[in-house]
């Protein structure tokens, strides 16, 4: 099935924002806040409350595993209700992460990811690349990857 594609200049700061954090962490090790990583995948505006509870969950840190950079991110398992569907971030959040040209990109380790869900249907999120110009997100299984392109 084809990745659908959406035009949102309008997350384009918020996303430049979060590369000025996440490039450097991903690069050296680090920490960003996970309020910055889920607002680049939900796409949409945060209510104060949903806001707050990212907030809570702190950063996501980054750290050299070998070869590889890994990231962690634990607390309270979340549910926030967006527009279209419900976000869920597991109570582990860990993957590994790389940079790419102009941005970086995470892979999440199996369920220690956020999923989108609606009704009795959830979808688990694989990996997210952001760039200046885009955002890439890998849903499970590929029927749901979605390209924001913030230009």
């Amino acid at each position: 099935m084809p990745v659908q594609s959406h035009r949102r200049p309008e997350l384009r700061a918020s996303v430049v924002k979060l590369l000025e954090t996440l490039v450097p962490a991903v690069r050296d090790g680090g920490e960003v806040p996970l309020l910055s990583i889920v607002e680049s995948v939900a796409g949409d505006r945060l209510k104060p409350e949903v806001r707050k509870h990212l907030e809570s969950r702190g950063n996501a840190v980054f750290r050299r595993e070998g070869p590889a950079m890994a990231f962690l991110n634990e607390g309270p398992a979340l549910r926030i209700p967006l527009k279209r569907f419900d976000l869920r971030v597991a109570a582990r959040l860990s993957g590994e992460a790389r940079l790419v040209d102009g941005g970086a990109e995470l892979r999440f380790r199996g369920a220690e990811t956020l999923s989108a869900s609606k009704f009795l249907f959830s979808v688990r999120l694989e990996g997210i690349e952001a760039t200046s110009s885009r955002i890439y997100v890998d849903m499970e299984g590929d029927s749901f990857d979605q390209v924001f392109e913030l230009v």
